[in-house]
């Protein structure tokens, strides 16, 4: 879109968005809209790299404010380089903005975000101040809409199973899909040296993985009621439990909570 202004991000969006189908990827699709979940991540804020993401369902596939079983998702994510300007605010726009290309315009559109800035900005509630570039292709991919998009917060790093996948995803993309990279940040921000978690929940939070370890080895891999990533965290989680000094970090122990909570244990 050449009326959008060049900047890394816009070009990030639009790289991973060109040419997705996104009513392939959501056969459900219909007049009841996308829901959306977004993230951003910012290795050094500011500086970057950066990464953003974007999870779409379909709003049909949503019931009691949860995802259907199997319900298809469509993942998109992207990487900002570093530079001055990168920050972890235009990461968390540049998912918006990926949402807006992808979300067909006819339809009503919720986005749930833990970015309070992003939301208020959108919503009118805060005066656009940095950021004018994004804010003025939010306008442009906004001119596109039937209706705005809803917005709604959701704190973030607190067991919410979508909100997780979309941290995960952002950080992922901020390393240039280099898992490797990635997995060795993550256990550096979260060391169990500084684990808060209390001895009584850490015994309480062994046997919830143990559990889940059980249950999850009787579920076939090609059924979508446990995806792959929630597999390899109660791998590692059933790994690192073994040492008898080890206790969780506190966004370990939510993301154990949220997959009890899914899964009925």
């Amino acid at each position: 879109m050449d009326e959008i202004q060049a900047s890394l991000e816009w070009s990030s969006v639009v790289e991973v968005t060109h040419g997705v189908e996104v009513r392939a990827s959501l056969p459900a699709l219909g007049e009841a809209g996308v829901i959306a979940y977004t993230d951003g991540a910012c290795i050094k804020n500011p500086g970057g790299p950066a990464g953003w993401s974007a999870l779409l369902w379909s709003a049909t596939d949503f019931v009691n404010g949860k995802v259907r079983e199997e319900a298809p998702c469509l993942e998109c994510y992207g990487h900002i380089p570093k530079a001055p300007t990168t920050t972890n605010n235009r990461a968390e726009i540049s998912a918006v903005l990926a949402v807006l290309c992808l979300a067909p315009p006819t339809l009503p559109l919720l986005v749930y975000s833990d970015s309070e800035y992003t939301i208020k900005v959108a919503q009118g509630t805060y005066q656009m101040k940095a950021n004018p570039d994004l804010w003025q292709a939010y306008r442009h991919l906004l001119s596109f809409r039937k209706r705005p998009p809803t917005f709604e917060w959701v704190r973030g790093h607190a067991g919410q199973l979508h909100n997780e996948r979309a941290d995960e995803l952002a950080g992922l993309g901020a390393f240039n899909n280099d898992r490797t990279a990635f997995d060795k940040w993550e256990a550096s921000q979260a060391p169990e040296a500084r684990s808060t978690v209390p001895a009584g929940d850490v015994v309480a939070l062994r046997i919830h993985v143990q559990r889940l370890r059980t249950l999850f080895d009787t579920v076939a891999e090609d059924d979508r009621r446990v995806s792959l990533q929630e597999r390899k965290f109660i791998q590692d989680m059933t790994k690192r439990f073994q040492k008898n000094n080890f206790s969780p970090s506190e966004k370990q122990s939510n993301w154990i909570k949220g997959l009890v909570a899914k899964h009925k244990i």
